[in-house]
């Protein structure tokens, strides 16, 4: 009896031992075993279990976002100054009318086809006619003739006059013609017929055919004031006062192109009707260019104007246009044109 209770003493421990050696270490699980006693007879027998770790739930609350409600983007249409019927009745000179173009864009959106369509000029003494009797509101031209001023008056008109850009007064000549630049008192006493002979001014012994313009027209008007002033032009011969500046310019590329002597304005004949051939006069060793023409330092610049009545309401259109041809944008129009700007 005694041996068996040891042999069954020694059974105990080996398991006991088996059982030790058996246990997790504590550094791999933090949870506590719990211990549970067995009874077996005499023998009292240890038996560890681990109780499983059960997570506590987590409840997480649903997040609900609020659905960001995107405003649709709409682009506002861009607003212009005029619309076709709130436009005024503009009218011109045929070198302000590439100007007036830009400006009729610029000011209701059209197309430049559209805008083609819609301004119509007149050219400057029958664009001052239409003034003068109701016909325009406003016109894109040169200062008014002593004749159209008093026309005006006969009416009963005055004028307001509004300087929107610069141009330029220029006198032209066949490029093989070897002067290349006159006093303004040798063009004078070319027009007023003191100096007939191209030798007189340095160059070959021909005679110099002096064109001129009809009266009141722009060009004829510009000669008047800005070149002659009070000294009087010669009677010249029907066939030197070609209707429009284009014959002019056109008239100095024939077989007696390097004896002629012409002008326009700088605009038409550099960028509206150029004509091969031709040369600008340098005035007073000057010669017309931007820059030139722009800081005044070319002795014939001139101002470009809007002329409309006194009598405009002072909310009116014709008004609101040009205090816009002033502005920055109204100044992009006037130089997209083809001039120089006012500022």
């Amino acid at each position: 009896m005694k041996k068996k209770n040891r042999m069954l003493i020694s059974a105990l421990s080996l398991m006991l031992c088996v059982t030790g050696c058996g246990e997790k270490n504590t550094n791999e699980s933090s949870a506590e075993p719990t211990k549970v006693v067995a009874s077996s007879g005499d023998v009292t027998q240890a038996v560890t279990t681990e109780e499983p770790a059960t997570a506590e739930p987590t409840t997480q609350e649903p997040t609900t976002e609020e659905p960001t409600t995107q405003e649709p983007t709409t682009e506002k249409p861009v607003e212009y100054l005029f619309t076709k019927d709130t436009y005024p009745r503009v009218d011109g000179a045929t070198a302000q009318y590439p100007m007036s173009i830009e400006i009729a864009m610029a000011t209701m959106g059209l197309t430049k086809t559209e805008a083609e369509d819609f301004i119509k000029h007149n050219k400057t003494s029958q664009a001052y006619y239409n003034l003068i009797h109701g016909d325009a509101d406003v016109i894109f031209v040169s200062e008014p003739s002593d004749d159209i001023i008093q026309q005006a008056k006969e009416a009963g008109v005055t004028f307001e006059m509004t300087g929107i850009g610069r141009d330029a007064f220029v006198f032209v000549t066949n490029e093989e013609n070897p002067v290349d630049s006159l006093t303004l008192d040798q063009i004078r006493a070319i027009y007023s017929g003191k100096i007939t002979n191209w030798k007189d001014v340095g160059g070959a012994d021909k005679n110099i055919i002096p064109y001129q313009r009809p009266k009141n027209s722009g060009s004829q008007n510009l000669m008047e004031k800005m070149v002659m002033k009070d000294l009087p032009m010669m009677e010249a011969p029907s066939h030197w006062v070609p209707v429009g500046m284009d014959v002019i310019l056109e008239l100095l590329t024939y077989e007696n192109g390097p004896e002629a002597l012409g002008y326009s304005v700088y605009l038409y004949a550099k960028d509206l009707y150029v004509v091969e051939n031709i040369k600008f006069m340098k005035i007073d060793g000057i010669a017309p260019n931007d820059r030139t023409i722009k800081s005044g330092e070319y002795p014939l610049s001139k101002v470009v104007y809007a002329v409309y009545r006194n009598d405009e309401p002072q909310d009116s259109p014709v008004r609101k246009l040009c205090e816009w041809l002033l502005t920055d944008e109204g100044q992009e129009a006037v130089v997209a044109g083809g001039y120089t700007s006012i500022r």
